[in-house]
């Protein structure tokens, strides 16, 4: 099938019940190459729609305050009548989000009745219309959908948000060990129900299974899968972005003595929340300040004594994260298990140097754009924040290389890349860009580093 007819299919349906940028930016991109089937997700937000007429009409005020909400529940390159919504996910969220302290069973039943509802909609739209491909996002389409598509013959995509499973039980099983007084913070709020993660991960693993090519937004991933047995020529590496349009460095900022460490995300174990606050403990003097951005666990417990000199910004409005990154000096992110943080490219793109560990998923380049840690490291990961802190000229020419590395890994290219992977469209020259790039990215990430002074 030559390259025009192929573009001019309608042949892919993305499913994915949540409002996570890959999943709306993957769906942007096949939009724009004329593959976009259908999009089913969650609660999707239309301004045209007669309710949000009505409350714009009826309840000015009301609505103009969760416009910032619903604006993440919207994109205005997908297509409305490419929609598939499924607003009960949502509802069911809202639920367990209410029992999850209390009555863990009864959470636990509507996560897997959520998940199972779902996956059974998603079948049913495949089984009724069945597209050439399905773009499927992490453990939603496991027990139905996915071997569905095995017996008709759709070819299944599956897009890893998260990293491997194997891993986390490994990082679960340490931490549990090495700071069991952090441990219960592992998800800062949210409780850790093992059985309930037990089930995600058996899942996660059969959608390895099942799927036909899978999508790692970094090379740490990639490799994991391929130490336990996935074969290489399934996986594409296909890192995310940041809207560079968005997030911008600070114009007229200057580099001096003072510098302002930003961590931007939950605050949790599972961020490395503990090792960040242990180095800053090493480091901290007059001039320099540690923010935390993000919500704070109601219950502090061994973080209390470690917050001296730190600010919590708390949680902000998507809105406003660009202006805050833009006033730091540098970025810290010590995860201990991720798929691909968003974060990482937004702070790039504000022209954040980052002190980042690999598991954080970032494009990061150890002595370029900052340093790349050990998770866990405490001794190294104060040494190069404080590297960064007492050298404003490298503060500076690591800022500049942050900014030209996010413009390298904007959505735009995020576009091509996916377009290429899951349907096959092949522009030549737009096929050749996204292979340099991400050549170029597995190259410099596992070169030798080069780290500057």
């Amino acid at each position: 099938m030559d390259n025009d007819a192929r573009m001019s299919r309608e042949s892919v349906v993305v499913a994915c019940p949540d409002a996570r940028p890959p999943a709306y930016q993957a769906t942007v991109g096949l939009s724009r190459a004329g593959v976009l089937k259908r999009f089913v997700t969650s609660f999707y937000h239309d301004p045209e729609s007669l309710a949000s007429t009505l409350a714009r009409r009826l309840a000015p005020r009301t609505f103009a305050r969760c416009q910032r909400l619903l604006a993440r529940r919207h994109e205005a390159e997908i297509p409305i009548d490419r929609v598939t919504a499924v607003p009960s996910v949502d509802l069911a969220l809202r639920i367990e989000s209410r029992f999850a302290g209390s009555h863990p069973r009864l959470k636990r039943a509507v996560a897997r009745a959520r998940t199972n509802w779902f996956d059974r909609r998603l079948a049913r739209r495949i089984a009724a219309d069945p597209p050439e491909t399905l773009l499927v996002f992490s453990d939603v389409g496991t027990g139905v959908t996915m071997p569905l598509c095995k017996r008709l013959g759709v070819t299944t995509v599956l897009s890893m948000v998260h990293g491997d499973v194997r891993e986390e039980a490994r990082v679960l099983e340490t931490e549990e060990t090495r700071a069991p007084d952090f441990f219960p913070l592992y998800m800062g709020d949210a409780s850790l129900d093992r059985e309930e993660l037990a089930w995600l991960h058996r899942r996660r693993l059969r959608d390895l299974e099942l799927a036909d090519r899978v999508l790692v937004p970094s090379k740490h991933i990639a490799e994991t899968l391929v130490l336990h047995g996935l074969p290489r020529e399934r996986i594409r590496v296909i890192p995310y972005a940041a809207d560079c349009r968005r997030f911008l460095p600070h114009l007229g900022k200057t580099h001096g003595d003072s510098c302002v460490f930003l961590f931007a995300g939950g605050i949790s174990q599972r961020k490395g929340i503990k090792y960040l606050l242990e180095a800053w403990a090493k480091i901290r003097r007059p001039g320099w300040r540690l923010q935390l951005l993000g919500p704070m666990p109601r219950e502090l417990g061994p973080m209390a004594g470690l917050l001296d000199g730190v600010e919590l910004l708390g949680r902000v409005g998507h809105p406003e994260v660009p202006a805050h990154m833009a006033a730091a000096d540098v970025f810290v992110f010590p995860s201990l298990f991720e798929g691909s943080a968003v974060v990482t490219y937004e702070a790039l793109a504000c022209g954040l140097p980052s002190v980042v560990t690999a598991e954080a998923g970032s494009v990061v380049r150890d002595g370029v754009e900052g340093f790349v840690v050990p998770a866990r490291d405490v001794d190294a990961l104060a040494t190069w924040m404080k590297r960064l802190g007492e050298n404003p000229r490298l503060r500076a020419r690591m800022s500049a290389a942050a900014r030209s590395r996010a413009l390298d890994f904007d959505w735009p290219r995020y576009h091509v890349a996916v377009t290429e992977a899951v349907a096959g469209v092949d522009s030549n020259e737009a096929a050749r860009a996204e292979e340099d790039s991400v050549s170029e990215f597995l190259t410099l990430r596992s070169a030798p580093a080069q780290r500057g002074g």
